[in-house]
């Protein structure tokens, strides 16, 4: 039996979409899959959540939870992990900037 871990990046930012986040962060949890969150920076980033209401159409944004990235890009060897997930919200406008 190996003693290698499997692991995947998930790309966050500040106003990264808390849900589109933490749902699969959890389930590569229960796959024995390590999530391993990557952003600009090695820090806390601040989440969001969006709501649109049935009927509305404008999108309302919450303060959500906060997740600590474990690496920066510059920190990724791409061939020690299995796949990446890019998750939603605002965040995605911003990380090219990093």
């Amino acid at each position: 039996m190996s003693d290698h871990i499997e692991k995947a990046l998930i790309v966050i930012g500040d106003t990264t979409e808390a849900v589109d986040t933490l749902y699969p962060f959890c389930r590569l949890e229960e796959a024995k899959i390590q999530p391993v969150v990557i952003a600009p920076e090695k820090r806390l980033h601040q989440m969001v959540m969006h709501e649109v209401r049935p009927g509305w159409t404008l999108t309302k944004e919450r303060e959500g939870y906060q997740l600590q990235a474990d690496l920066t890009f510059s920190e990724v060897n791409p061939e020690d992990y299995l796949g990446i997930l890019f998750s939603g919200g605002r965040a995605p406008e911003y990380i090219p900037r990093g």
